[in-house]
């Protein structure tokens, strides 16, 4: 069992699924599991650009790619997709979620539609995907599941109340499954960054209040980070926290929140406008 899980650290010739993989981190994941000779399947809502990742994903591997449209919220369609897979792919060998959404504004100006979705999208769809996948892999007795966490669900930060949330709770999720499929030769990585360099927040952080207080070394390669996170698949390694110090930085604010709290406010130069509730 343990020798079979080894194989993933290779990824030649094992199915990998990945959600969000039409851009940004995803579609980062994909290439470069492709480049390692992996048949990748990637799934989002917009068809068009996941066909592009799937073509680019052959070319770079050699070996079939996929692409199926996918509303992460919709657990009908989860299992219409997964039975799909099945039948026309194979057995998950690996599968990481990565679909995310945010909106980084204060926690009383957000809406309640915007709050469901971001739950829905960041953690009771990985969750779902995730029961579903564990599933079949203890039955195979293999296998690897990737969560995208994030620093945000170690580290509070003004404006991302809900998205933390949402985080944190994709944190302990992974740490309970993880115990719940050791024995069965299923690894389950965490993955914890920092602000990437994507276009998430594009849409996150649309007027750049967030971004703004962030220093530009502070961002991270999603191609980089893509690379880090395959050269621990197969491993028995729990989480991955990048940058590395961010997370000594989550476990001093465990010890000192209330330090923790006026350091953070003074580097996001935090203070609520009353005028404006």
């Amino acid at each position: 069992m343990l020798k079979r899980v080894k194989t993933l650290r290779f990824l030649r010739n094992e199915v990998v699924l990945i959600t969000g993989g039409s851009s940004g981190i995803g579609k980062e994941l994909a290439l470069e599991a492709a480049r390692r000779g992996a048949i990748v399947v990637v799934t989002a809502r917009n068809l068009n650009k996941l066909q592009d990742v799937a073509k680019k994903c052959l070319i770079l591997s050699g070996r079939p790619a996929f692409a199926y449209q996918l509303d992460v919220t919709s657990p009908d369609q989860i299992d219409a997709v997964l039975d799909k897979i099945q039948h026309e792919v194979g057995g998950i060998d690996v599968l990481i979620n990565s679909a995310g959404l945010g909106d980084f504004i204060p926690a009383v100006k957000q809406s309640q539609q915007k709050m469901t979705q971001m739950v829905k999208t960041n953690l009771l769809a990985l969750m779902y995907i995730s029961r579903c996948v564990a599933k079949q892999m203890m039955n195979q007795g293999y296998g690897a599941i990737i969560n995208m966490g994030s620093i945000a669900g170690k580290l509070p930060t003004p404006n991302s109340a809900i998205y933390s949330a949402t985080k944190a709770g994709v944190i302990q999720f992974d740490n309970v499954l993880r115990m719940e499929v050791a024995d069965y030769g299923v690894q389950v990585l965490t993955v914890n960054p920092g602000p990437i360099n994507t276009p998430f927040f594009d849409k996150a952080d649309s007027d750049s209040t967030y971004r703004s207080h962030l220093p530009k070394w502070l961002f991270i390669s999603p191609e980089d980070l893509a690379r880090q996170i395959w050269n621990n698949v197969g491993y028995k390694t729990r989480e991955i926290n990048v940058p590395g110090y961010v997370a000594y930085l989550g476990w001093a604010y465990q010890v000192m929140p209330g330090i923790g709290d006026w350091a953070i406010k003074k580097f996001f130069d935090f203070q609520q406008d009353k005028n404006e509730l």
